[in-house]
């Protein structure tokens, strides 16, 4: 078989578009880069291939968990552009937090990459129902506190945890960050924008932290970079950029809980197909 014969049929590349167009469109509605929903359908769409290939269980998570932090930047960095133009991000919190902004997915991405495939999957996926569990769990009232933020040394301890986290399991740490701004008692719109912005910074960290951990493990599969996919890179990036517009003004002109029990099923129905699958 050919590296020829392995360039992704039409109906995958095909796949690949839509996933960017659902991930696109939670990414920007959500402020949590969209890896959450990139990470599990990218696993079932490549794992035939890396049975056919001869991939391990843990090369073939690697790749995906690199491949989903690459194409999900390009949402996460639309995501910020539109949200900024709202004027939402709290610039002056994240850039606090810029240290464990990068510190932090460094670290989780040479835990996750020394991890084997099915404790990484299984991790993503009992993640996924935590974290569905917290979105379906009724409101209760916040006050603002944006002014009266915790101390710098504690914010920055949590991002650095939080960046952590999300490069071991692939997301990217935006879906952690939402709930974490959420109980701070910032505005939901403001968090979501500010998660935007840490959810840029952390996949592009721990994207290129997995390209470079990649080369220097060679793996048989084409098309590659490291631990990047190409063809699902370029795809999945593209089209996600597309609907983030469309996901930031429905948060700004709609309001959310109903989509957010949309997105909390769609979660819990993903992490428990990864568990079981």
């Amino acid at each position: 078989m050919s590296f020829h014969d392995l360039f992704p049929s039409n109906l995958t590349m095909l796949y690949f578009a839509l996933v960017g167009l659902v991930a696109g469109f939670f990414g920007g509605l959500l402020g949590i880069g969209g890896g959450s929903i990139t990470l599990p359908l990218l696993f079932f769409i490549l794992r035939p291939m890396g049975i056919a290939i001869g991939l391990t269980n843990g090369e073939l998570m690697h790749v995906v968990i690199g491949t989903t932090f690459a194409s999900m930047f390009f949402n996460a960095a639309a995501s910020v552009y539109f949200h900024h133009r709202q004027g939402s991000i709290q610039w002056r919190l994240t850039l606090g937090l810029l240290p464990s902004l990068i510190l932090g997915p460094i670290a989780g991405s040479f835990i996750a990459t020394s991890l084997g495939g099915s404790v990484l999957r299984f991790s993503f996926g009992i993640f996924q129902v935590m974290t569905a569990v917290y979105f379906l769990l009724p409101g209760h009232k916040r006050v603002e506190v944006i002014d009266k933020t915790p101390h710098p040394v504690l914010l920055n301890l949590v991002a650095f945890v939080i960046g952590g986290i999300g490069s071991i399991l692939g997301i990217g740490g935006g879906i952690i960050m939402v709930p974490f701004l959420d109980m701070m008692g910032m505005h939901i719109k403001k968090a979501i924008a500010t998660s935007a912005f840490t959810s840029c910074i952390m996949l592009l960290v721990s994207a290129l932290t997995f390209l470079l951990l990649g080369l220097q493990r060679p793996i048989p599969l084409p098309y590659h970079v490291g631990y990047i996919y190409l063809p699902a890179f370029f795809v999945i990036g593209f089209f996600s950029m597309l609907s983030a517009p469309l996901g930031v003004k429905v948060v700004h002109s709609l309001p959310i809980p109903l989509l957010k029990k949309v997105f909390a099923l769609a979660l819990a129905t993903l992490g428990i197909l990864l568990i079981i699958g």
